[in-house]
């Protein structure tokens, strides 16, 4: 499966990202930067919120975001590696009041200095909105194939934040009942993606599993969320 055919497949996952949209957008500004576009699953989401600069690494992608969201009021797009020691003109001559940055840090080797750009590129208060891979016990084929450097653990990355110069103002973890999905298939099954039919079986049961997370309360999660505000 290659990457684009892999985001376009989680694109139909429309109630999963629902749910990790309602999880993340009480944080969402009116001025936003989005790191790792992708093809625009959930730039229309931000956009409701106000405007949106959408970048990404891959020219093809952005095409597809393009066409996807045409002449939405808002929007502008840019190729750009976010990861580089030098980020475009445009976007250090902007000062956004939200960064969203979905399952993309894990992509960067230099996470660091990444975040410490990210805190360069905020107006004072504003938010970063970071969702990152959990746990580096759960690092498997399916994280290497997808091109990811590392998972991560609550404390490190809540360490990295901080010393990139941001006040966490928020952490908590999500999606549970994925570790089952992604252990069996990549650490058991060692499979490099996951496949298509599960994907859909999840996205139709998400609802009610997120919603048996929310009432227990969980210890674990797939996915780290944290917040991280400019002081």
């Amino acid at each position: 499966m290659t990457t684009l055919t892999r985001l376009e497949t989680l694109s139909t996952a429309d109630r999963f990202n629902d749910e990790v949209w309602n999880k993340v957008q009480s944080f969402i500004g009116a001025d936003i930067l989005e790191v790792g576009m992708g093809i625009g699953i959930f730039t229309e989401k931000l956009l409701s919120r106000g405007k949106v600069c959408g970048v990404d690494i891959a020219p093809e992608f952005v095409e597809v975001a393009r066409r996807r969201l045409g002449e939405r009021r808002g929007f502008s797009s840019l190729v750009a590696d976010m990861g580089g020691a030098v980020l475009p003109d445009s976007l250090r001559a902007h000062a956004f009041d939200t960064i969203v940055c979905m399952n993309v840090l894990e992509h960067i080797e230099d996470d660091r200095g990444t975040l410490s750009r990210f805190r360069g590129l905020l107006r004072p208060g504003g938010k970063l909105v970071l969702v990152v891979p959990a746990y580096r016990w759960l690092y498997n084929p399916l994280d290497a194939h997808d091109g990811h450097f590392r998972r991560y653990e609550r404390a490190e990355l809540n360490e990295r934040l901080r010393t990139a110069g941001f006040d966490l103002i928020h952490e908590s973890r999500f999606n549970l009942f994925g570790i089952v999905g992604w252990f069996l298939n990549g650490t058991i099954l060692r499979r490099q993606d996951l496949p298509s039919e599960q994907m859909g079986l999840f996205n139709k049961v998400a609802p009610f599993l997120f919603w048996l997370e929310h009432l227990i309360g969980p210890p674990l999660g797939l996915s780290l969320l944290a917040v991280g505000a400019r002081p």
